[in-house]
């Protein structure tokens, strides 16, 4: 009996001792004086914990043999680490002398930043919107290397590269955003509504996201949930001065042991927006609507996740009409209307998304199963039938697994598939394109090798598209429309102590799309009538891509060129016919064009001003095309220049970001048939940020976009054929409330 009762007992102190909680020790790597306001973060649970000022940070019960740990502290470094649970872990953090951007674990090979081949922009949403913007579009712009093109205030889009619309994949959580084919007047579809940070991939991406990704990937992240066992709550309202308009938002989210969910609602509403010479433009108007929720659960080696994001706007259609005898004059007016005139646009994108991550030793395996519903009813000036009533449902389905042999290599391979239905109602006067079926599948596999200071990446991919159930009853095709491609990259990163070289050739692959194949009818939000060809031949690109990266104690200097060679490029060109006062284009292909460019940024933190921050960065673009034609829309030389200061007033109060930002564009004379140039221009931006911060923050940002008035019209805007400018001065107030309160245990 007590020999029995020995062995229960070592039995019993075994289990205990496997089953115990994980210790973390965090102490300064200088004065060695322990860290008690940090807060860590497991990657393979998804799960966040909070010192609460305490000198250790007790884990719960870890079974994984390895885990990755992300750990946070005000004024330090963040510090992404592999490590084997053990009864204690003593980690050191170094203190922050510039601004580290956080490194973002999303889809593919970029939770190491600097084992990527690829340089990758990394910002939060938070640094973009120090200057208030009123779209999410507007924010990606201000983006090292990233532009904007509009249609007025409410709708705008990336432009990476020289590219956009269908070459630019945009990502939320990994779940890919449709609707963007439809033309250049729909922006991403989205609000910034709970995002917290953005990646962005420049050049040929097609091997981890799929097809048309030839100009980039934009990668949107939401924001985490709440910390373990918190409850946290975000109340925020802006109102804008030039617009006579306003947002209002609020977030709250709740953690509970394995549970976690999210709720957020949005609301924004504008008026015309007033030009420099203070007349209005005439039906800019237009006003948006997002919600949120997503839940997560955290089971013993998986986790679990659904998330549903619905937008909804209405925009109203600037610079339309139908007299070939109107000018600039025509659509500036002296009153201020907020309420919905036609012509407008009614859009309406519904996204559900769920997830499953499974962790093991040496491999996980990610499974994406997504569906998105883009809903667009656009109606004319003189009718109040619609003109066009299009909806289009994706189903999409991605598989990814990742395995680790070794602390040297890693494997990732994976499939992705998109059934793509566009529906077109009946009671729309026109059609623009066809209904049909669109079915994409795509393979890959990718190879990381990595020893000591360099790695290397390799990898191939298959796609394959189909277009089926054309809704064209007087076309006979006699051979289905069939695309594929077959892509390839290969890079290397060498990391010394203050520099990082990285080298990439890749190759990209972009099949037709319905709208450039069977467009025919006018587009009233592209103000043009567009003709489709049969006989265009899929896109194929090829991107040598290289960076240089110097950092030193207090600057951080990025130098990034690239050559993009495009064969058999899809564009619209104008054809000398006019229907009903409006100009008509047809797609054609030019059978090579070269996007070539640089992009540099410099980055200055002074020892004697911990929290000055100098920041410039340079973009440029030029294209070259083979035979008579050329491109539209090269968007202009650029330079982002911004100075930022932080201090405190006492111990509650600080001034954040107290901010001076300077946007300079040179001019742009390399312009297509039918293309004005663009002229240089200068756009100076301020802002300051108070918080007063306790258990609970209350912050008030204040500023003003286009301090000077400038009048301008940017190369990329698409009411820059009725010389219709930007906005004029802008003064905004915002206010912000955060709450957060530990759950009872």
């Amino acid at each position: 009996m007590i020999r029995f009762a020995i062995v229960l007992f070592s039995f019993f102190y075994a289990s205990c001792m496997i089953a115990q909680s994980v210790r973390i020790y965090l102490s300064d790597s200088l004065t060695k004086d322990p860290i008690v306001n940090a807060t860590v973060f497991i990657v393979e649970t998804d799960q966040w914990f909070s010192m609460h000022q305490q000198k250790h940070l007790e884990l719960p019960v870890i079974t994984l043999k390895k885990i990755t740990l992300k750990c946070y502290a005000p004024g330090y470094k963040s510090t992404l680490m592999e490590c084997a649970p053990k009864d204690s872990l003593h980690i050191s953090l170094s203190p922050m002398h510039l601004d580290v951007h956080e490194i973002t674990i999303s889809t593919g090979n970029l939770s190491q930043r600097n084992k990527n081949p690829f340089h990758v922009e990394v910002r939060k949403m938070a640094e973009l919107n120090v200057i208030s913007a009123v779209n999410l579009g507007e924010l990606l712009g201000r983006i090292p290397g990233v532009f904007s093109a509009s249609l007025g205030n409410g709708v705008a889009k990336p432009v990476v590269r020289g590219m956009q619309g269908m070459r630019v994949v945009t990502l939320l959580n990994g779940l890919r955003l449709e609707g963007q084919q439809w033309g250049g007047d729909h922006g991403v579809g989205l609000t910034e509504l709970g995002i917290s940070s953005v990646e962005v991939i420049k050049g040929p991406a097609s091997l981890l996201y799929g097809a048309d990704a030839l100009g980039g990937v934009v990668y949107l992240l939401d924001a985490p949930y709440a910390k373990y066992n918190t409850r946290e709550m975000s109340l925020q309202s802006s109102l804008f001065h030039n617009t006579m308009g306003g947002r209002g938002q609020f977030i709250y989210k709740e953690s509970y042991k394995k549970f976690r969910w999210l709720t957020a609602l949005t609301y924004g509403n504008h008026a015309d927006f007033q030009l420099p010479s203070r007349k209005f433009a005439q039906n800019s108007r237009f006003n948006d609507l997002g919600a949120k929720l997503s839940m997560s659960y955290n089971a013993r080696n998986s986790l679990l996740q659904f998330r549903y994001t619905l937008s909804h706007s209405v925009t109203g259609i600037p610079g339309h009409t139908h007299d070939s005898l109107s000018t600039p004059e025509t659509f500036q007016v002296s009153e201020q209307v907020r309420k919905y005139m036609l012509p407008a646009q009614f859009f309406r994108n519904q996204l559900f998304h769920f997830t499953v991550n499974w962790y093991g030793d040496k491999s996980n395996v990610q499974l994406h199963l997504g569906s998105t519903v883009n809903k667009l009813v656009e109606y004319d000036e003189k009718i109040t039938k619609p003109s066009l009533n299009m909806q289009l449902t994706n189903q999409l389905t991605q598989v990814k697994w990742v395995f680790k042999p070794s602390s040297h290599l890693s494997l990732t391979s994976g499939f992705q598939g998109m059934v793509q239905n566009n529906r077109n109602g009946l009671d729309a006067s026109d059609t623009l394109i066809p209904g049909a079926t669109t079915i994409d599948a795509g393979a890959y596999s990718t190879l990381l090798f990595e020893k000591q200071a360099w790695s290397l990446q390799a990898g191939l991919r298959y796609d394959i598209r189909m277009l089926r159930n054309l809704d064209v009853p007087q076309l006979i095709l006699f051979n289905p429309l069939n695309y594929q491609g077959l892509n390839g990259s290969i890079g290397w990163v060498r990391n010394w102590s203050n520099l990082i070289v990285r080298s990439s050739l890749s190759t990209g692959f972009r099949a037709p799309h319905l709208t450039e194949l069977f467009s025919n009818g006018y587009h009233h939000g592209a103000l043009r009538y567009e003709i489709g060809n049969l006989q265009l031949k899929s896109e194929r690109a090829t991107q040598l891509d290289l960076t240089l990266e110097k950092n030193s104690e207090h600057s951080t200097i990025t130098i990034n060129p690239f050559s993009n060679r495009v064969a058999n490029f899809i564009y619209l060109q104008p054809i000398d016919s006019i229907m009903d006062g409006i100009p008509v284009f047809k797609y054609s292909q030019n059978k090579l064009v070269w996007f070539n460019g640089l992009d540099a940024s410099f980055h200055y933190h002074p020892h004697f001003a911990h929290k000055l921050h100098w920041e410039i960065s340079l973009s440029y673009i030029h294209c070259i095309t083979s035979g008579d034609s050329s491109i539209s829309m090269i968007p202009q030389p650029r330079m982002l220049n911004n100075l930022r200061y932080e201090c405190m007033l006492g111990k509650k109060v600080c001034l954040k970001d107290i901010n001076l930002s300077s946007t300079l564009l040179g001019p742009q004379n390399q312009v297509a048939y039918l293309e004005s140039p663009s002229k240089a221009y200068h756009v100076l931006d301020v802002s300051m940020a108070i918080a007063f911060s306790q258990k609970k923050e209350f912050m008030v940002n204040i500023g003003v976009r286009n301090l000077l008035n400038t009048w301008y019209i940017d190369h990329l805007s698409r009411l820059k054929n009725i010389q219709m400018p930007f906005p004029g001065r802008n003064v905004y107030v915002s206010l912000k409330y955060d709450f957060s309160n530990p759950l009872n245990k």
